[in-house]
């Protein structure tokens, strides 16, 4: 598995250093602001590594960690009225992640996928007034392949708004997912993220893009707040947005949750294949 793990993360950089046939004709900052925009029609494949200290009031819990590597190649497909209908799935993959049972916490073993989360949205920017708009779909595959770290199926709605400036932009996208499967209650989740950025010029800029949920059953919220310096550069003919968000999370379940976290991320934006 590590074998093919580490393949996969060779592969998505050497696609990045390849893409391309012609010099940017637009600035570093320009590329940075369109690479911020969830709205357009590009081909950015977003690698992150997140590291997560955990807290909570089961017992050991604040000596668990949470490593985890994630690739979410998008699918955006240019509709004819100026529309673009965007499709994001997130592979995830877990590094001996800590779990609950009888005895206590104990490590999963090994490195694990996880289960891929689906959002769909059909969306668009006003380009007089920078106004973000789209509106679509989330649903979670349970293929993790630990049973311990297994989900459940679950679908909803979701909708994004936000405003694009010339130095600062902003969005909110938010999401409510039924439980489809699964025995007793059934629980629905709000999620959703929060994106702020704001130019620094020579390609900067500072990124906060923290996601948070909502347990409606167990009143549980996940909240973090934070961000990070990130910059656009060009590796070869190919726009590369290279950053680190640090995040603290003022409200996590009371029984096992995130405490701080830190996530490197590399995206390219690659020639699209259509």
């Amino acid at each position: 598995m590590k074998k093919l793990l580490f393949l996969a993360i060779i592969m998505c950089c050497s696609l990045a250093f390849s893409q391309g046939d012609e010099a940017p004709k637009k600035s570093m900052d320009e590329i940075a602001k369109d690479m911020s925009n969830p709205t357009l029609p590009m081909f950015n494949l977003s690698m992150f590594y997140d590291f997560q200290s955990m807290t909570g009031n089961l017992p050991g819990a604040s000596d668990q960690s949470v490593n985890l590597f994630g690739v979410q190649p998008p699918l955006p497909f240019p509709m004819k009225n100026g529309k673009n209908l965007l499709i994001r799935l997130l592979l995830t993959f877990n590094f001996a992640a800590p779990v609950y049972g009888p005895n206590g916490f104990e490590s999963a073993g090994g490195i694990h996928f996880g289960d891929v989360p689906i959002d769909i949205l059909y969306a668009g920017t006003n380009t007089e007034t920078g106004m973000m708009f789209g509106y679509g779909a989330v649903a979670n595959i349970p293929t993790a392949s630990s049973d311990q770290l297994r989900g459940e199926w679950r679908l909803g709605p979701s909708v994004l708004i936000g405003k694009l400036g010339a130095k600062v932009g902003g969005l909110l996208v938010l999401n409510n997912s039924f439980q489809l499967s699964g025995s007793g209650n059934k629980q629905h989740v709000l999620g959703g993220q929060y994106v702020v950025f704001v130019a620094l010029g020579n390609g900067w800029q500072f990124v906060a893009s923290p996601p948070f949920s909502y347990n409606w059953e167990t009143e549980g919220l996940t909240l973090p707040i934070g961000g990070g310096p990130f910059r656009t550069i060009m590796m070869g003919k190919t726009p590369v947005k290279i950053g680190v968000q640090f995040n603290y999370y003022v409200s996590q379940p009371d029984p096992f949750g995130p405490n701080w976290g830190i996530r490197f991320n590399i995206t390219p934006s690659l020639k699209r294949p259509w």
